[in-house]
């Protein structure tokens, strides 16, 4: 079998898009090339996330329509299920399946290349699990994409089994990498071209060098200290995870982003418990003061679940003033989605769905003013800005400032993406800024 091109489709988070770099590396390694779409390429693969409901559906509507090209052209020759979805369900899905070749889970990546010989010779491996420290993440195997933006993976998987979340299941333990190698990733990233790094992690807050016990502060303050880095931002914080050390680190670290995301995901404690989350929402709203006081610059996202087990109208009231009284800058909400293996999955108070779908809408619409009264409060001011490229609507460009909100502004002769301009901000909708570039000086 002739396997000389290859298309990864990502879905779900920034994790899940770095590990699609990292299996796009692990393929190029081999000698396969990038293909533009998934009818011309001999090796497709699909990293697929399993957090949000109708994810087995939707990998098994996506491996139909991959059948429907094989019959079509013969394209793709081999189709790959990878990350959380075949974590969780994928011997079963390849049971089931007759496009698909074989499964490959989130901590077995650097197996690829032996699950294409197996594949070659007429097998359909699977490769699921997670064996002490090693998670695979080389990064020197790293297909990198988009320049100027990079993101680093600092700790691997999650500790922490909130009741609703699979992500324990799908992606193993905590694991944290070294302080050494990750400074040493970004310097080599910044050293290429790149202006802004995130560092990623589920939890990324309980990170500790495996080396030195070095917490997230130390690392902040390492890479920080990284010449040439315009901003260094983390996601995701746990609100149980902030020690002092941090929340200083906040209001020290110069070139540390003004985003923080910090889910609180309910507002009210009942609710808070049954998701094991470790924290009431009075200590939640405690730890957002703490941290206004030593970073007050900091724009605050959030995540909410809606419509979790038990939830009455009482418990969203309680969500909607903490949301009301916080003022996010951004705000991710979702209807609750029961997920395979979870506890909450078998917890009794199941919400109607058109009640869930209410509250969600009542959450957007208060956090839809909230955001446009923040962003027009920015009107009149100057603003950094790293320049992404041209925005999918209209002549305009696009680019996001340290706080993470979105700016569009008209281009400019010579104007390319990972420039970073100032940008005077003369309008703003709930959702982005608008602006023109600022006269030098």
């Amino acid at each position: 079998m002739n396997l000389a091109s290859y298309y990864v489709e990502t879905w779900g988070c920034q994790m899940n898009v770095l590990d699609s770099q990292q299996l796009a590396g692990v393929l190029e390694s081999r000698g396969l090339q990038p293909a533009g779409e998934p009818g011309t390429a001999d090796v497709v693969l699909l990293n697929t996330c399993s957090v949000r409901e109708k994810a087995v559906q939707k990998v098994l509507s996506r491996l139909g329509e991959l059948h429907k090209l094989r019959l079509q052209g013969g394209n793709p020759k081999v189709v790959g299920l990878c990350g959380c979805v075949a974590e969780q369900e994928g011997a079963r899905l390849l049971a089931r399946s007759r496009v698909l070749s074989f499964v490959l889970g989130p901590g077995k990546f650097k197996q690829l290349p032996g699950l294409l010989d197996e594949v070659e010779a007429g097998g359909r491996p699977v490769a699921q699990g997670f064996v002490g420290s090693n998670r695979d993440y080389d990064a020197s195997l790293i297909v990198r994409r988009g320049g100027a933006r990079q993101l680093v993976t600092a700790i691997h998987g999650c500790n922490q089994h909130c009741t609703f979340c699979v992500v324990p299941y799908t992606r193993g333990r905590e694991v944290s990498r070294p302080l050494a190698d990750i400074v040493a990733e970004v310097r080599q990233l910044v050293d290429g071209g790149a202006r802004e790094v995130t560092l990623l992690g589920q939890t990324i807050n309980a990170y500790r060098c495996p080396a030195s016990g070095a917490d997230l502060a130390d690392l902040l303050t390492a890479v920080g200290e990284v010449e040439g880095l315009w901003r260094v931002q983390f996601i995701t914080s746990h609100p149980a995870f902030f020690t002092p050390r941090l929340i200083a680190a906040l209001g020290q670290v110069p070139r540390l982003g003004s985003y923080l995301h910090l889910p609180f995901q309910a507002g009210s404690d009942a609710v808070l418990r049954r998701m094991h989350r470790r924290y009431t929402s009075q200590e939640y709203r405690e730890l957002v003061a703490a941290i206004r006081a030593a970073a007050p610059h900091l724009t605050l996202s959030t995540d909410v679940i809606v419509g979790f087990p038990g939830e009455s109208e009482e418990d969203f009231q309680d969500t909607l003033r903490l949301v009301e009284e916080v003022r996010f800058g951004q705000l991710f909400g979702f209807i609750y989605s029961p997920r395979p293996r979870t506890p909450a999955s078998r917890y009794p108070g199941a919400v109607p769905r058109p009640v869930a779908g209410e509250r969600l809408e009542r959450l957007f619409q208060l956090q839809e003013e909230i955001q446009l009264s923040l962003n027009q409060g920015l009107i009149g001011r100057t603003v950094e800005v790293l320049l992404d490229g041209p925005a999918r609507r209209g002549a305009l460009w696009q680019g996001r400032g340290a706080d993470n909100r979105v700016v569009n502004l008209p281009p400019w002769e010579g104007i390319a993406a990972g420039q970073l301009v100032r940008v005077a901000i003369l309008a703003a909708s709930a959702h982005a800024l608008f602006g023109e570039r600022a006269a030098e000086g």
